[in-house]
């Protein structure tokens, strides 16, 4: 609170003075407010009562939760589509857990809300189950879409009978072309009181462990996609097959870019994408179909599951 050159009873100038901002956890995520007036809107949140979690601990009367982060090789249009893609678990994530299981692959009920404001420059929502939880009538799993790079997932998963309920919040940020940043919450409850010991005794780095493991089953084919679109010139349009038992929100998000990418410092969409978003592939071989897991595709660089997320990620 003092310049030493200045003289003794002078004034500190002004513009020597730093800016005090508004600033509010929620999520886990410290939010500042860059305006010089005061804030006009709220962070972003989930709801589901997680308003109430103690944002020292992270810890929740109800629910049992799980914060997780990670650095991605990869554009983070593509961590988005990834995570809005519940369809391709089972297949990619076969045996693994927190994954899937191969045999359990099927279609997909999913509906892209077509009511006034849901899909728009803000995003969208919908929801979607498996075609084994429509024959049960199941509830839905809901989806929220929420530009430019978070994902809200709540529901039942195991269906009506089962009293187990998650949510997640999925936060998805550019770090510069060709590399993303993913900040996890994940959120349950309605566990046996056994089952629940075991998770919540379990260390923090093991879980994270697993997590990294999931992500890193899927970049080899993302990065081998990215390799290819910048090769050919082509989009996810011309070489994307789109299902609608299973790619609904895929698609929803590629032609979200297509209408709002303008804005954006680049952007892949599904008919149309920025002349600079492969720029940071240019010196860059072409990739096989797998992930090699110490080298880091976007800079070309030497990098380890350490860099990407035990470096960042406080819970580990």
């Amino acid at each position: 609170n003092f310049i030493p050159q200045l003289e003794k009873d002078a004034r500190i100038p002004k513009r020597a003075c730093l800016k005090m901002r508004e600033c509010r956890t929620v999520e886990g995520i410290v939010w500042a407010w860059m305006g010089d007036e005061a804030p006009t809107f709220d962070p972003p949140t989930q709801g589901d009562g997680m308003e109430d979690i103690d944002p020292i601990t992270g810890k929740h009367e109800d629910y049992i939760v799980n914060d997780f982060q990670i650095d991605l090789p990869y554009d983070h249009s593509y961590l988005v589509e990834n995570l809005i893609d519940p369809a391709h678990i089972p297949i990619s994530h076969d045996a693994t857990p927190g994954g899937g299981k191969r045999e359990n692959a099927q279609a997909y009920e999913m509906i892209l809300d077509a009511s006034s404001g849901s899909m728009g420059s803000n995003g969208f929502t919908g929801r979607y189950r498996t075609a084994a939880q429509r024959e049960k009538d199941d509830p839905f799993i809901e989806v929220q879409y929420e530009a430019p790079g978070i994902i809200r997932q709540k529901g039942m998963p195991r269906g009506k009978d089962s009293p187990l309920r998650f949510g997640a919040a999925l936060h998805c940020m550019p770090l510069t072309l060709g590399r993303s940043r993913l900040l996890f919450r994940a959120y349950f409850t309605g566990l046996p009181p056994l089952l629940k010991f075991l998770v919540t005794i379990k260390p923090k780095f093991l879980a994270n462990l697993n997590s990294c493991k999931i992500l890193e089953q899927d970049a080899g084919l993302i990065t081998t996609q990215e390799d290819h679109f910048k090769r050919t010139g082509r989009t996810p349009g011309d070489d994307y097959i789109l299902l609608s038992s299973s790619d609904v929100f895929v698609k929803a998000y590629r032609q979200w870019l297509d209408g709002v990418g303008h804005g954006m410092p680049w952007f892949q969409g599904l008919a149309a994408r920025s002349e600079n978003v492969d720029g940071h592939l240019a010196d860059i071989p072409p990739s096989p179909p797998n992930l090699d897991p110490i080298h880091h595709r976007a800079g070309n660089y030497l990098e380890t599951r350490y860099h990407r997320h035990v470096m960042h990620c406080p819970a580990t």
